[in-house]
C-alpha cells in the first residue's frame, strides 16, 4: 500500500498523471459554472478567482515538511484531490466559466435594453410558428430584427397568418412578468428559455409574403404538419393530441386535466420526444436497408435522418440530447473510434448551451440530462440490489421459479433502469413541482411494455398514411387500444396518496442528497466490487475501524443521538415569531398566517375571472409549498366576492361532489 502511495507521489512530481481525461466534460463543468454564476449572482466570476490564483501560488512557495503516517488524516486524503483537481483542470474549468458568465452578462443586458413596457414598434418580420389560441387573442411567434417575439392579434381580427409569412407590423411591446411571489411560475425566465423577449400587441398588420422561412425549416415544418393532420384524420382528438406528443414533442393540444395525470403518474416522459425514439428510429432504418447498403453508408443516412428528426421535432432538449449522442456514437465507428459516453453527453449539452444558456433552467433540460446520468452511474448498484432482494416466503418464491426467468430479468432491468433515473430526477422534480408519486415504480412499468409499440405502430400509420390510408387505419385502431390503456395507466394518479406534496427544498438540502446517494454507491462498491484498489481497501478498512470504535462506545453514541434528537424536538416545538405574508394575486387579498405554535391560517385565497387560470393551484399553493408548509390548520373567509374566494368555493364544490 505504501509502495503504491510513494508511485503516485512520483507520478505527480514526475507529471505523468496530469494529463487531462475527459477535457469535453470539464469544460462543459466549467462552462454550467459561469452560467450560473451569470444567472443568480449577475457579476464577474473573474474577479472571484483572483483571490484564488493569489492563495494558490502563495501555497506553492511555503514549504511543508513531511509527518509520520496516520491513517485518519485529512491532509493525507487531500492529494487525490490534487489528482483529481490538477493545474491544467483548474485552468480548463477557469477559462470556460469565464466564458459563459460573460455570455450570459451580455445577454441579460441586452435582454434589459428591450424591456422597454409599451413602447411603440413597427417593422417587418416573418413568422415562425403556428397560431396558438388563447381566450381573447391569437398569438404567434416571429422573427423581428434578429430577434424572436411573441405577436399577438386580437380574435376579433380577420387576419390569418401562416408559417412563412412575411409581415408588416405597428403595436406596443409588453415586458413579459417575473413572478412576484416566492415559489411562483416566472414567465420571463421562461421565455429566456425560448430566446423570446417579450410580446408585441398588434394595432395594425400587413401580410407582405409567402413562404419566406429558410427551405430547411419550412420543409420540416410542413413535414411536421402533415404528421399531425394524419393523425388527426386517423384518431379522436384526444388520443391524436397525445400520440402527436409522444412522436414529435407537440404537447400545445392535450389538454391540461390529461397532463397533470401524467406528471402526478410520473410518465409525462413518453411525451417528450428521447433517447427511446431514436433508437426505434435506428432500428428501423437498420431492418430496411441493411441488405441493401453497406454499413458505412446505413451509418450516414441514419446520421442525416437523425438531424433531420431533431428539425422535426423543434430542436427539444431531449431530442436534441439523445441524437447527437447516437451520432457520436455512430460517428466514432465509421472513424474506427471508441466512444466515451460521458464526452457524448458533454458534447450534446455543449451543443445546446452554446446555442442558448438560459437552458440550463429548462426542467426538461434537466430532466433528460440527470435521467440519463442516472442510469449510468446508478444503474449497475440499483440491480445488485434487486437480485440479492431474499424472499422469504417459500410459496411466492415456488411461484417466481416457475415463471420464465427472461420475463423475471427484464421486469429486473425495467426497476432498476425506472429506479436510477429516478434517484438522479428525484430531488430536482420536487424543488420544481413539489409533487411526488408513490406509484411510480407501477406506472413506470406498465408503460415500459406499451411505449415501444406504439411509437413503432405511431412511424409505421404516419409513413403507410402517406402511401395507403386504408392500410393505415388498421395500424390506427391498434394504436388507439394502446393509447387508451396509457391513458387508463394515467388515471393511477387519482387513487388515494397518488399526489403527495412535499415543500420546496432548500439547495443545502439537494446537495445533501446528491452527497448520500454518492456515498452510499462508493461504500456499495467496497462491498460488492470483487477487485478493489488500495484506495477502496483503505476505505473499507476505515469504515470497520468507525464501527469498531462505536461498538467499543455503544452508551455514548446512543446517548449522542438521543441528545441530538431531543435538541431537534425543542428547536421544532419552541415558540416562534408571529409571520403574517401578504400573497400577491392580482385583483383581490389572501394572507397567509403561521402562528408561534406553527398552526397555519389562510385568510381569503385569491381569485380570477379567467376560467383557464387556477390562482390557488398556480399562486397561492406554491406560495405556502415554498415557505415549507403543506397543509393549511384554518381558512378564514372575509366575504364571498370573486376575487377573494372563487378557487377555494371551486375546491370545496368539487370535493363534496366526490
Amino acid at each position: 500500500m505504501l509502495e503504491q502511495e510513494e508511485l503516485c507521489k512520483n507520478a505527480i512530481k514526475k507529471g505523468r498523471l496530469k494529463v487531462v481525461k475527459r477535457p469535453v466534460l470539464i469544460a462543459i463543468i466549467g462552462y454550467i459554472i459561469g452560467i450560473i454564476m451569470g444567472l443568480y449572482f449577475n457579476f464577474s466570476i473573474a474577479l472571484f478567482y483572483i483571490p484564488i490564483i493569489v492563495i494558490y501560488f502563495f501555497k506553492k512557495t511555503l514549504k511543508i515538511s513531511k509527518k509520520e503516517f496516520k491513517l485518519i488524516s485529512l491532509k493525507r486524503y487531500f492529494r487525490y484531490v490534487k489528482l483529481i483537481f490538477n493545474f491544467k483542470i483548474i485552468i480548463i474549468l477557469i477559462i470556460f466559466s469565464i466564458i459563459s458568465n460573460f455570455i450570459v452578462i451580455f445577454q441579460n443586458k441586452k435582454y434589459k435594453s428591450l424591456y422597454t413596457n409599451n413602447q411603440l414598434i413597427s417593422g417587418e418580420a416573418v413568422v415562425i410558428g403556428e397560431k396558438q389560441e388563447k381566450e381573447y387573442n391569437n398569438i404567434y411567434k416571429i422573427k423581428y430584427n434578429k430577434t424572436y417575439v411573441y405577436l399577438k392579434i386580437d380574435k376579433k381580427s380577420t387576419i390569418e397568418l401562416n408559417y412563412g409569412d412575411k409581415i408588416k407590423f405597428s403595436g406596443s411591446f409588453i415586458e413579459p412578468k417575473e413572478n412576484k411571489n416566492t415559489g411562483g411560475f416566472n414567465y420571463k425566465n421562461y421565455l429566456k428559455t425560448l430566446k423570446i423577449y417579450g410580446t408585441i400587441k398588434v394595432n395594425k398588420i400587413e401580410i407582405l409574403g409567402k413562404e419566406k422561412q429558410n427551405f430547411i425549416l419550412k420543409y420540416a415544418h410542413l413535414i411536421s404538419k402533415k404528421i399531425k393532420e394524419k393523425v388527426n384524420l386517423n384518431l379522436d382528438k384526444e388520443k391524436a393530441d397525445i400520440l402527436i406528443g409522444i412522436l414529435i414533442g407537440d404537447t400545445e393540444e392535450i389538454e391540461e386535466e390529461l397532463k397533470e395525470n401524467f406528471r402526478i403518474s410520473n410518465i409525462s416522459h413518453v411525451l417528450a420526444v428521447s433517447g427511446m425514439h431514436v433508437t426505434y428510429i435506428i432500428i428501423g432504418i437498420n431492418l430496411l436497408f441493411k441488405t441493401k447498403l453497406g454499413k458505412r453508408k446505413l451509418n450516414f443516412i441514419i446520421i442525416i435522418v437523425l438531424i433531420f428528426y431533431m428539425f422535426i421535432t423543434g430542436f427539444s432538449a431531449s431530442i436534441v440530447r439523445a441524437a447527437i449522442m447516437a451520432i457520436l456514437i455512430i460517428g466514432s465507428k465509421i472513424m474506427y473510434r471508441k466512444n466515451d459516453v460521458w464526452n457524448s453527453i458533454a458534447i450534446s449539452l455543449f451543443c445546446i448551451l452554446i446555442y442558448n444558456p438560459f437552458l440550463i433552467t429548462s426542467m426538461g433540460l434537466q430532466f433528460s440530462y440527470l435521467g440519463t446520468i442516472g442510469i449510468i452511474v446508478f444503474y449497475k448498484n440499483v440491480y445488485v440490489v434487486l437480485e440479492n432482494i431474499k424472499i422469504t416466503s417459500k410459496k411466492l418464491k415456488y411461484q417466481i421459479n416457475k415463471k420464465d426467468t427472461k420475463a423475471i430479468e427484464k421486469i429486473k432491468n425495467i426497476l432498476a433502469v425506472t429506479i436510477s433515473a429516478q434517484l438522479a430526477i428525484m430531488p430536482i422534480m420536487i424543488y420544481h413541482t413539489n409533487l411526488f408519486s408513490i406509484y411510480f415504480f407501477i406506472t413506470n412499468l406498465l408503460v415500459s411494455i406499451i411505449i415501444g409499440p406504439i411509437i413503432i405502430l405511431g412511424i409505421i400509420a404516419v409513413i403507410m398514411s402517406f402511401i395507403i390510408n386504408p392500410c393505415a387505419k388498421v395500424i390506427f385502431t391498434i394504436i388507439k387500444l394502446l393509447v387508451d390503456i396509457l391513458i387508463l395507466i394515467s388515471k393511477i394518479s387519482q387513487l388515494p396518496f397518488a399526489k403527495l406534496y412535499i415543500p420546496t427544498p432548500k439547495i443545502w438540502q439537494i446537495c445533501l442528497f446528491y452527497c448520500i446517494i454518492i456515498i452510499s454507491k462508493l461504500v456499495h462498491n467496497l462491498y460488492y466490487q470483487k477487485k478493489l484498489n488500495a484506495t477502496q481497501i483503505r476505505m473499507r478498512n476505515l469504515i470497520a475501524l468507525f464501527k469498531y470504535k462505536m461498538y467499543l462506545n455503544k452508551k455514548r453514541s446512543v446517548m449522542a443521538l438521543v441528545l441530538l434528537g431531543v435538541i431537534i424536538l425543542l428547536v421544532e416545538f419552541y415558540p416562534k415569531n408571529l409571520k403574517v405574508n401578504f400573497i400577491d394575486v392580482g385583483q383581490g387579498d389572501a394572507t397567509f398566517i403561521v402562528t408561534p405554535y406553527n398552526n397555519t391560517i389562510l385568510i381569503d385565497g385569491g381569485g380570477s375571472e379567467s376560467k383557464n387560470y387556477n390562482i390557488g393551484k398556480n399562486t397561492v399553493l406554491p406560495y405556502i409549498l415554498d415557505k415549507g408548509y403543506t397543509k393549511i390548520d384554518y381558512i378564514i373567509i372575509s366575504h364571498f366576492d370573486q376575487d377573494h374566494v372563487r378557487w377555494i368555493v371551486i375546491y370545496y364544490a368539487r370535493n363534496k361532489s366526490k
